[in-house]
């Protein structure tokens, strides 16, 4: 599968079943929604590439692109405003 990851994106990770992953990812949406962020959710099952891509080892992951390029990751449940604290101070907002 082929995702636009052009500008600023936020990468959601996850599989299906996992708990974690669904706690995590209305912080991910909102998130993305507040800083202007494309959010992508990508499930392990469905895009193995991209499991391999970025080298996914832990679910759910999130992780920060721009234009394509790795800026940052974290892995596992995150709260909203630890993750928008992570957010503004990766890309620098």
């Amino acid at each position: 599968m082929n995702f636009d990851l052009s500008g600023k994106c936020l990468l959601e990770i996850s599989g299906e079943g996992c708990d974690a992953c669904l706690a995590v990812m209305p912080n991910c949406g909102q998130v993305a929604k507040d800083f202007d962020l494309k959010f992508v959710k990508i499930s392990i099952q469905d895009c193995p590439e991209v499991v391999k891509k970025f080298e996914i080892t832990k679910i759910p992951s999130i992780v920060l692109v721009e234009d394509g390029k790795e800026i940052a990751r974290c892995s596992g449940y995150q709260p909203l405003e630890i993750l928008e604290l992570w957010v503004q101070a990766k890309f620098g907002l």
